[in-house]
């Protein structure tokens, strides 16, 4: 079961025997145990996904030691950057491609959450009968997915749009190059007199976008902008053509879960599904 947790919904994803997927959201008035319950998927393996307010990343200087010791060898270096002791921190960490370190060394995410934060979660997802498998981020959750779409690691784009924010990523196969939060909602979208500025806005971040990844990170950008989770009904793919060098396509989701689309709003959550146990957090 793939789950994002958010403080006003919950959206989920489960993957039956039968290798099916079912998706959806409930509301804040639902509890997960409920849901659960609902669903019969009591004992299922759980991957959660965190919102974007509940951590952050950084990139530092890596460390020389072990793998193993990076997330504790990194942790004295963010005391400055978080807004709670770095003692209370949970960290974990993942590469930074070496060859898009523009001259600057070798390079490491360190992603930080308040270790309160984490351990509700945990004690949310044991009240529910469910058994975590994995806590991981929008991002790693989204390179997933768009891995699928590179098997071949030439390179490619996603812009995934959620209800209060959105996210670009570049990743060349399983690798991720970068990732940048969007200040764009689907309520935005939605909204008739709000809806030709934010349009232009994204165009204009999806463009900067690519512009870095080639000029700043020095790596070929791809033909082609995937986009999911925009509202339904909006031909935003067209909308945004115009104002993008790269050709902007709508995500075929039925093309990577095998003829399944998922329910709108789902995305994150049938992300998560798709991590393999090294690339899980």
């Amino acid at each position: 079961m793939g789950l994002e947790l958010t403080d006003d919904a919950l959206h989920w994803a489960c993957m039956q025997a039968d290798g099916s997927l079912q998706s959806g959201s409930a509301g804040a008035g639902q509890t997960l145990e409920s849901l659960v319950n609902e669903q019969g998927v009591g004992g299922a393996r759980a991957r959660v996904v965190l919102g974007p307010d509940q951590y952050q990343i950084f990139q530092a200087e890596r460390p020389n030691v072990e793998p193993g010791e990076l997330a504790d060898a990194v942790r004295w270096k963010l005391g400055d950057l978080l807004d709670y002791p770095a003692s209370e921190a949970v960290i974990d960490t993942f590469p930074f491609p070496e060859d898009a370190s523009r001259d600057r060394g070798a390079l490491i995410n360190a992603v930080c959450a308040h270790q309160d934060r984490i351990r509700s979660i945990v004690e949310r997802i044991h009240e529910a009968g469910l058994e975590l498998e994995c806590i991981d981020i929008a991002e790693l959750a989204l390179r997933n997915l768009l891995a699928r779409a590179d098997p071949e690691g030439r390179g490619a784009a996603l812009v995934h749009l959620g209800r209060q924010s959105g996210h670009v990523i570049f990743c060349r196969g399983e690798v991720l190059y970068m990732a940048r939060r969007l200040d764009v909602s689907q309520a935005q979208l939605r909204d008739a007199t709000t809806q030709e500025q934010t349009v232009q806005d994204l165009a204009l971040e999806i463009q900067r976008s690519l512009d870095y990844y080639e000029s700043q990170l020095r790596q070929i950008p791809p033909s082609r902008v995937q986009l999911a989770g925009h509202p339904e009904a909006l031909p935003l793919a067209g909308m945004l053509n115009s104002e993008v060098t790269a050709e902007v396509v709508d995500l075929d989701w039925s093309a990577m879960l095998s003829g399944v689309t998922p329910a709108p709003g789902t995305g994150l959550a049938v992300a998560t599904l798709l991590a393999d146990d090294e690339g899980a957090r």
